[in-house]
C-alpha cells in the first residue's frame, strides 16, 4: 500500500512538472515573441517620423519629435557604452561641422537663417544615428528589420486600400483631404483622376511616398544577398509587390521595371534573350497606355518646360525647373530652410509648397556640395553592404531617380543615410571598445 502511495505521489509530482514545464515553456515563447516586436518600434517609430501624417505633419509634430527623440537617446545611453555612442558621433561629426559651416555662410550671404529647422534636420539625423546604435547593440540587423516592416506596411495596408474604394474613413488629419487609420493614410475617391482606383499611399503621406520606402526595402534584399536575387526574402518580396502595385506610382513603377530587368539578366541566361526583350515590350505598353505612366510625365513635362520665372510649381519637372533658378544663385552654400530666403526670387510664396522634386530642393536648401556629400555616404554605405561596385552604382542611381518624386530628404530615414556608413564599415567593429555596458563588466571580471 506504501509503495502504490509513493507511485501515485510521485506520479502527481511529474504531473505537476509537467504542467510547469508546459506553462514555463508558453511564458519562455511569449517573452521571445514580444522582445521580437519591442524589437522592431526603434525603426517603425522612426518611419513613422518619417512620413506617417498623422505623427510627422501635424501641429504638434514637432514636439512631438523632440519629446520622442529625447526619452529613446536617454534609453540608448541606459544601455550601451558611452565611449562606443562618442566613437559613432564622432564618426558622422563632419555632417554636423558641414551643416554648421553652411548655416553661418548662409547668415552672412542671405541675412537670415532658420535655427529651428537647423536643430530639427540635426536632431532628425541623430535619431537616425542612435536608432542604428540600438540595433547594433542588440545584435539585429537594421537592413533585414527594415524590410520585413516595409513587407508587414504593405500587407496590412491591402484590406484598407480595398475599403478605401468605397469609403473614407479614419481621423481627420491637418490636411483637409486626408484621414489617418495610423497603419493607413485614407484618400477621398476623387483625388486620384488619372488612376482606376484610389492608390495606396501605406502608412505615409502619398502613394509615391510609399512606393519610395518600398523600392528601398527592395534595394536593401539585394544588398542583403549582396546579388540581384531575392533569396531567402520571397514571402517579403511578395508582399512589397502587392504594394508596389496598389500603389499605382509613376516612379514606384519605372523603378519597379528596372529591378525587374536587373533580375532577370543576372538570374536567367535564357533571360537576355526571352523574357528581357518581352518586358521592353511591356514597359514601353505601359508608358503608352497607363495613364499615370506616359500621360503623367509628358504633361508635366510640357507644363515644366512652358513655366515662365515668376511660375510656382509642385511637380517633379516643374520644382526643378524652379529650383535651378535657386541653385545657380547659390550653388555652393544655398538657400536655407527660411521661407523669405528659399523663395526669395517668389516672394509671395508664404509656406511650403507641397514640393514634388526631393533632390533639387534639398540642393536649392543646402547647395550641390552638401548633396553631392549625401550621395557619396550613400555609395560608401551600399559598397560596404554588398562588397561589389556595381550594386552599390545602382543602389546609388535609384536613390536618385526616388528622390526626384518625393521630399524624403525632409525625414530621418533618408537623412540617415549620412549615418549609415559608420555602421557597415569593414570592419568598423573590430578596433577595441565595447557595445553594451555588461561586455565592459564581463570583460574587467575576466580580467580580475
Amino acid at each position: 500500500m506504501l509503495k502504490t502511495s509513493n507511485i501515485l505521489f510521485l506520479s502527481d509530482n511529474e504531473e505537476r512538472t509537467d504542467e510547469e514545464s508546459t506553462v514555463a515553456s508558453l511564458k519562455s515563447s511569449y517573452d521571445t515573441k514580444l522582445r521580437r516586436v519591442v524589437n522592431y518600434l526603434p525603426l517603425f517609430f522612426l518611419l513613422c517620423f518619417s512620413g506617417n501624417p498623422i505623427i510627422s505633419s501635424m501641429g504638434y509634430s514637432k514636439m512631438l519629435l523632440v519629446l520622442y527623440s529625447f526619452a529613446f537617446i536617454v534609453y540608448v545611453f541606459s544601455f550601451v557604452n558611452f565611449e562606443y555612442i562618442k566613437l559613432k558621433i564622432n564618426q558622422i561629426s563632419p555632417v554636423i561641422v558641414f551643416i554648421v559651416l553652411l548655416v553661418i555662410y548662409q547668415h552672412f550671404l542671405l541675412g537670415k537663417v532658420s535655427y529651428p529647422g537647423v536643430i530639427v534636420l540635426v536632431l532628425k539625423i541623430f535619431l537616425g544615428l542612435f536608432t542604428f546604435i540600438f540595433y547594433q547593440a542588440k545584435r539585429l540587423s537594421f537592413v533585414k528589420t527594415f524590410i520585413k516592416i516595409m513587407a508587414f506596411l504593405a500587407i496590412i495596408s491591402l484590406p484598407f486600400f480595398i475599403l478605401n474604394q468605397f469609403i473614407q474613413i479614419g481621423i481627420q488629419l491637418d490636411n483637409i483631404f486626408l484621414k489617418s487609420l495610423i497603419l493607413y493614410t485614407s484618400y477621398p475617391a476623387e483625388t486620384f483622376s488619372e488612376s482606376l482606383l484610389v492608390r495606396n499611399p501605406g502608412m505615409f503621406w502619398e502613394p509615391g511616398a510609399f512606393a519610395g520606402y518600398l523600392i528601398l526595402a527592395l534595394l536593401f534584399v539585394i544588398l542583403e544577398n549582396r546579388s540581384f536575387t531575392i533569396g531567402n526574402y520571397k514571402k517579403e518580396v511578395f508582399s512589397i509587390l502587392l504594394g508596389l502595385i496598389t500603389s499605382q506610382s509613376t516612379t514606384g513603377y519605372f523603378l519597379l521595371g528596372i529591378l525587374i530587368l536587373l533580375f532577370i539578366w543576372n538570374r536567367y541566361s535564357w533571360g537576355k534573350i526571352i523574357i528581357v526583350p518581352i518586358t521592353l515590350l511591356l514597359v514601353y505598353w505601359g508608358y503608352n497606355n497607363i495613364a499615370f505612366m506616359g500621360n503623367k510625365v509628358e504633361n508635366q513635362f510640357s507644363n515644366a518646360m512652358a513655366m515662365g520665372e515668376s511660375d510656382v510649381s509642385n511637380t517633379r519637372f516643374g520644382a526643378l525647373n524652379m529650383d535651378l533658378m535657386y541653385i545657380k544663385s547659390q550653388p555652393l552654400t544655398g538657400n536655407g530652410l527660411d521661407i523669405s530666403t528659399r523663395y526669395r526670387f517668389h516672394p509671395w510664396v508664404k509656406e511650403d509648397i507641397g514640393h514634388g522634386n526631393g533632390m533639387s530642393n534639398f540642393a536649392a536648401i543646402w547647395g550641390i556640395p552638401f548633396f553631392l556629400y549625401f550621395l557619396y555616404c550613400v555609395y560608401r554605405f551600399s559598397y560596404y553592404c554588398s562588397q561589389k561596385k556595381s550594386i552599390a552604382f545602382v543602389f546609388l542611381l535609384t536613390i536618385v531617380l526616388v528622390l526626384q518624386g518625393e521630399q524624403f530628404l525632409n525625414y530621418p530615414m533618408f537623412l540617415s543615410f549620412f549615418s549609415l556608413p559608420v555602421f557597415y564599415r569593414q570592419f568598423s567593429e573590430s578596433r577595441k571598445g565595447y557595445l553594451l555596458k555588461e561586455d565592459v563588466k564581463t570583460d574587467l571580471n575576466i580580467n580580475l
